[in-house]
């Protein structure tokens, strides 16, 4: 055999040997949980939305979900916990369209049969979006599928392993604080909240004022419905087992002048009814909306900008739904939707920023 054949041998083996090793490295850390639960002895840590939500809730031990998008992300799973007597886990998504929250319950409920709570925020300002609408670039499919070949992308990542090799090495990253639901993505700590705050994410002085209000189109109605039932109705249909409580999100007065002087209030509004009306026949389905809630949300101190709300807001939000306070059934609805209609069609906003 020649020496160059020799040599060209041993450089394959060799580099096959290090692809071996290095694939069996990420499937044994698996930092991102794509093949099994955390390992003890491996420092985990939760930080990205992603790439680890797939494989918590593949993977995890629980029998509750908290999800929606960055309004979920400062939720403490360990107060559902006390208040319901349930194992939850946290998978928010931020900026997530209603698409990809429920494709990832979906994977949930496949993977967990256990699972007999989901809290899920249903944003308003996600109503009017295509039921196939994703938000996102750049999306790691490879981890959300069960095609091995495309692992390649998981298994050889320079990025990913060198997250595998602090995992192992137990070094922490930026402050992390391992395998803590209720600090995953938790914002809270990060933000200055009142009025400054929110001002500074809205620019009211260069808008100009709608001359009317804009009534929802027998296309957005399509829309919104196409979205619920696909996104949000569906898979509470196909799991009676599990309790389904969906809130819609409670954005600040602040976001109320924005669509009024848009001229999108009242769409929004009309929007919001028939939402509740598509969910509150099934008996596995809690409705809640705090948009009566009017010392949270004309409180500026509550809120960072014109929608996210501080940590303590998501806590009080677990307490109603454990007392069933702001809870919306077929007999109180409509009592809800035109007490909401009278405040914030007749608000004086301009006092707010006198």
């Amino acid at each position: 055999m020649r020496k160059s054949t020799k040599w060209l041998i041993g450089f394959v083996s060799i580099f096959l040997t290090i692809l071996l090793l290095t694939g069996a490295f990420m499937v044994i850390v698996d930092p991102y949980f794509h093949y099994h639960k955390p390992f003890e002895g491996i420092s985990y840590s939760l930080e990205n939305e992603r790439y680890q939500n797939n494989g918590i809730v593949r993977h995890f031990s629980y029998d509750a979900v908290i999800t929606g998008s960055s309004m979920t992300e400062c939720f403490r799973p360990s107060e559902l916990n006390d208040l319901f007597g349930v194992n939850a886990i946290k998978v928010p998504y931020s900026g997530g369209s209603y698409r990809e929250v429920n494709e990832n319950l979906k994977v949930a409920t496949e993977h967990n049969p256990n699972i007999k709570m989901v809290v899920r925020c249903l944003d308003a300002m996600r109503f009017f979006d295509d039921k196939d609408y994703l938000d996102y670039t750049d999306y790691p499919t490879y981890l959300y599928d069960d095609v091995l070949i495309n692992d390649v992308s998981y298994l050889f990542n320079k990025s990913i392993l060198l997250v595998a090799v602090q995992n192992l090495l137990g070094i922490d990253r930026g402050g992390d604080r391992g395998l803590d639901f209720d600090s995953y993505v938790n914002w809270d700590e990060h933000y200055s909240y009142g009025y400054d705050a929110v001002m500074s994410h809205y620019d009211r002085d260069s808008m100009e004022v709608a001359e009317e209000m804009l009534p929802m189109t027998a296309e957005e109605y399509q829309r919104l419905e196409a979205n619920i039932e696909q996104n949000v109705l569906s898979l509470a249909k196909e799991n009676p087992q599990i309790d389904f409580y969906f809130y819609i999100s409670p954005y600040s007065i602040y976001c109320m002048d924005y669509w009024y002087r848009m001229g999108e209030l009242e769409k929004r509004q009309a929007a919001e009814k028939r939402v509740i009306e598509l969910l509150i026949p099934y008996e596995n389905i809690h409705v809640f909306s705090f948009n009566t809630a009017y010392h949270i949300i004309c409180d500026a101190d509550n809120y960072r900008d014109v929608a996210h709300h501080r940590e303590e807001v998501n806590s009080q939000i677990l307490v109603w739904m454990k007392e069933g306070k702001y809870q919306l059934t077929e007999d109180n609805y409509e009592a809800y939707c035109k007490e909401v209609w009278d405040f914030y069609m007749n608000y004086d906003y301009d006092k707010l920023f006198q």
